[in-house]
């Protein structure tokens, strides 16, 4: 898989127009390098690298719902039985149709808790759950501006939370019609130039190859602008060091981009439960 995907970069790469070539090879050399989480994991076994042999961090006495989504997409690559925490999400859907901050089904101020229970739960394929309610809830707290927040009730939005809002409504049923869908995307188009980062290119290339819309080749070469010699993606473009966070938000970018097929998505085909 790895030599397919170098194949298509390598045809990505003669395509696009951007000052010096993407080492492929070199980022994910860099995260192997690195103590791997969830998301590490994830973004290598995304561009066809060998997880075998790599650990978790346990979540059994963790009462926080996010950890317990990460564990999942960190999971399924490894081939962990997940069944376990994909329970626990579950109930922790709340009857408003959040998904709880905390595991025991309290608390409602983390949008992300929310959003990645909902993404969580596409990669394996469960549909278990009240997706109109999860729908509902999202959209009800979508602010005035297009954007969301991280905490339920702030009007200040937040550009990566966004994007990972966009991904959880196409998983949820809306595509790139849907008013809310369409505020999202403006909000971060207005706002992509002035408040920009590593991850948030990133995310938003993941969200609109979830979506099935087109990556410009200039917001492409945006994530590109942050690589450096080693691999490694700089958090900000001042930066002179590697940072471990960018760079699997940008390797996870860069093979959607190649594939123009979601993690997420393929997490769903190889996965997906029949119920």
């Amino acid at each position: 898989m790895r030599k397919i995907i170098a194949l298509i970069l390598i045809f990505v790469m003669a395509s696009t127009s951007f000052s010096w070539a993407v080492d492929y090879n070199a980022t994910t050399n860099y995260l192997n390098k690195q103590s791997l989480d969830q998301w590490g994991i994830l973004a290598l076994y995304s561009a066809g690298e060998s997880v075998k042999g790599k650990t978790l961090p346990k979540v059994d006495c963790s009462n926080a719902t996010t950890d317990y989504e990460a564990y999942i997409l960190g999971g399924i690559p490894l081939k962990r039985d997940v069944s376990n925490e994909v329970s626990k999400i579950i109930k922790a859907q709340r009857n408003d149709g959040k998904f709880a901050d905390r595991i025991d089904g309290e608390g409602t101020d983390l949008v992300n808790a929310h959003i990645w229970g909902v993404i969580s739960l596409y990669g394996v394929g469960e549909e278990n759950y009240d997706k109109a309610k999860a729908l509902h809830w999202l959209k009800a707290h979508q602010n005035k501006d297009g954007g969301f927040p991280v905490f339920t009730g702030m009007q200040d939005s937040d550009m990566d939370l966004t994007a990972m809002a966009l991904i959880a409504y196409s998983i949820l049923g809306l595509d790139e019609k849907a008013e809310e869908v369409k505020k999202a995307i403006q909000f971060i188009e207005k706002n992509l130039d002035k408040k920009e980062s590593c991850e948030t290119i990133a995310y938003y290339i993941l969200a609109r190859i979830k979506l099935g819309l087109t990556v410009d080749k200039k917001l492409y070469n945006k994530l590109i602008a942050y690589q450096l010699k080693d691999g490694s993606f700089r958090h900000w473009k001042k930066s002179s060091k590697g940072n471990y966070m960018a760079t699997w938000h940008a390797l996870l970018a860069l093979v959607d981009y190649a594939y123009q097929s979601s993690i997420f998505t393929r997490l769903y085909e190889r996965h997906e439960v029949k119920t």
